[in-house]
């Protein structure tokens, strides 16, 4: 049975793709993730930026935060979106450890809005990483 621990410190063993998908010139086609952490990460970016019903053969799969992030601005939507963000990770990344969520929108630009999260790994809880998507206009 494979050992995640011992697999995540091999620099041998590849963990899995990373998203993008990009050509990989080195090993293998696509580009790849050494560690879960960086894993996890590409995992995280995934399953936020998929919208529920968007790929084939798993209709559940995704957040709501695209349609959270497009709503009328009003007091509730920083916790909406933090909401939306647990609830998807809680259902379909539970290695995953939300530690923070921050959301803030540009003055001077009402359409941009930056979601940054922190996050860590049931396997190492005490290294962090973040993951920011920033959202224009409707646009990723």
């Amino acid at each position: 049975m494979p050992n995640t621990r011992q697999d995540d410190i091999n620099p041998n063993v590849w963990i899995g793709l990373t998203f993008p998908l990009g050509r990989n010139e080195g090993v293998g086609f696509f580009n790849q993730s050494k560690t879960l952490r960086e894993q996890a990460k590409s995992n995280l970016q995934n399953l936020l930026l998929t919208i529920p019903g968007e790929r084939v053969s798993q209709p559940e799969f995704g957040s709501s935060l695209h349609h959270v992030l497009f709503e009328q601005m009003d007091s509730d939507l920083k916790s909406s979106i933090e909401e939306s963000i647990n609830e998807a990770v809680e259902m379909w990344l539970p290695y995953v450890n939300i530690t923070d969520v921050d959301v803030t929108f540009d003055t001077a630009n009402p359409n941009l809005a930056n979601v940054a999260i922190e996050f860590s790994t049931t396997l190492t809880p005490d290294a962090f990483d973040e993951l920011t998507l920033n959202f224009e206009g409707g646009n990723l």
